[in-house]
């Protein structure tokens, strides 16, 4: 989700030793983009404008960080859909994300580790004993994570190959979990994908699995967000334009006409959210459940989207948690209270949806805003910067000669490691440069 939040530092607060601080502005698309500017002494005019395009979020407190809802709030061995998947594990400490999938969930902590719970017959939670993960997705029986060497690994149920990773995939930033498909984006801004058929002879046949989601389409770059549904997948380029593919009886792989500048993308069973930079938020698809009603007070404040079977869920700039669709009807299929946010809950920093329940990473306060900026100056290899950054969110330096250029040159992608990112501009040169990180 590229955030567009406000980042102001005081003319007092250094950034580095050898740094003359300024003030630049400008206005942008959503809310107030602040950007600081400084000229790196003794390095002509060479300068560095960093856009405040990072929502550093509070960090989880150390006691219940993690709450759910929804199916899997007791172990129902009657209840095919009841595997305490919404029952957090006692001992479960300081995660940094979390991800839902059908019958399990899965959390990443701040040690690198992974810990699950839930469904279990699969080995769906199964992952090597590492502590080198940056991100994590769940799909229907099988869930994906990724390492800070830019490889993926997966777990649980392989019936249509969703667990079959390929072998060359590397440089990855980001990954997502369809039901019965995985989608990697890669850090030149290209995706991949896997699981269910590639081959068209199979997809003709139609199976009711196999709907070209894992064909991703010819030609598809400089993507920087990727969102994975039941059987259809979204990619987001760096142009707020979207592309999508595979099922698409609701319409749910067509963006609808006039959605542009988009920043942040998701993707339910059989229907897609995508959130605008000025702040409107558009569902389509399939409304059975009203998962395509967005509620009409979402208009602004909103950090973050996500999406299960058939409903949807908005973190807000407060730290509260909105959530409709499926959920408070008497289907006994799709309704487990999935969208019954509990009463109180607040100083939310991350959210995932399941397929049929709902989860929250709490910290100890609400979102906050800062301007972290550790280092930015020259370098051995051009110019450096560093960034503290969080697991499961992808960043991008860019540069331009002139603020009033709309074209920003950008390096490659590169995911959130949950500690401080080293981002470098190898091309330096001594004409004038600004640069701003961007984040989705």
């Amino acid at each position: 989700m590229l955030i567009y939040m406000a980042i102001v530092l005081k003319r007092s607060e250094s950034v580095h030793k050898r740094a003359d601080a300024r003030f630049v502005r400008f206005s942008s698309d959503f809310g107030v983009r602040a950007y600081f500017g400084f000229r790196i002494s003794g390095f002509g005019s060479y300068c560095a404008l960093f856009a405040a395009l990072l929502a550093l979020l509070s960090p989880a407190r150390a006691a219940n960080p993690v709450v759910a809802w929804g199916a899997g709030v007791i172990l129902d061995t009657n209840d095919n859909n009841d595997y305490g998947q919404s029952i957090i594990p006692a001992g479960l400490t300081n995660a940094t994300l979390v991800a839902g999938g059908w019958r399990h969930s899965l959390a990443l902590k701040a040690n690198g580790t992974l810990q699950g719970w839930g469904d279990k017959t699969l080995n769906q939670t199964s992952f090597p004993a590492k502590s080198n993960y940056v991100a994590i997705a769940c799909g229907y029986l099988f869930s994906l994570a990724l390492q800070t060497n830019g490889t993926v690994v997966a777990a649980g149920d392989d019936a249509y190959g969703q667990t079959a990773v390929p072998a060359t995939l590397s440089n990855v930033v980001a990954v997502a979990c369809g039901w019965y498909h995985g989608l990697a984006l890669r850090s030149d801004g290209r995706v991949v994908a896997w699981g269910t058929s590639t081959n068209p002879a199979v997809i003709a046949k139609n199976d009711n699995i196999d709907y070209g989601q894992s064909l991703v389409p010819a030609g598809l770059t400089n993507v920087v967000a990727i969102a994975a549904g039941g059987w259809h997948s979204l990619a987001l380029k760096a142009d707020g334009t979207l592309t999508g593919w595979g099922r698409n009886d609701y319409s749910q792989a067509t963006a609808p006409p006039g959605l542009s500048n988009v920043v942040a993308i998701a993707a339910g069973a059989a229907d897609s959210l995508a959130l605008e930079a000025n702040g409107r938020l558009v569902a389509w698809g399939d409304n059975t459940y009203g998962q395509t009603n967005v509620p009409g007070n979402l208009t602004n404040g909103i950090l973050a989207i996500a999406s299960g079977g058939w409903h949807n869920l908005v973190l807000k700039t407060n730290g509260t948690v909105v959530a409709w669709g499926a959920g408070g009807g008497a289907s006994p299929y799709v309704d487990y209270g999935q969208t019954n946010v509990p009463a109180g809950l607040t100083n939310v920093i991350q959210i995932a949806a399941g397929l049929l329940n709902s989860l929250a990473l709490v910290g100890s306060g609400p979102p906050k805003v800062k301007a972290p900026l550790a280092l930015a100056g020259e370098g051995t290899n051009g110019f450096v910067a560093q960034w503290p950054t969080r697991p499961g969110r992808v960043y991008r330096l860019e540069y331009n000669a002139a603020l009033t250029n709309p074209v920003w040159t950008a390096f490659p992608l590169q995911a959130g490691l949950g500690g401080t990112n080293r981002f470098v501009d190898p091309t330096r040169s001594a004409a004038q440069r600004f640069y701003r990180v961007s984040q989705w």
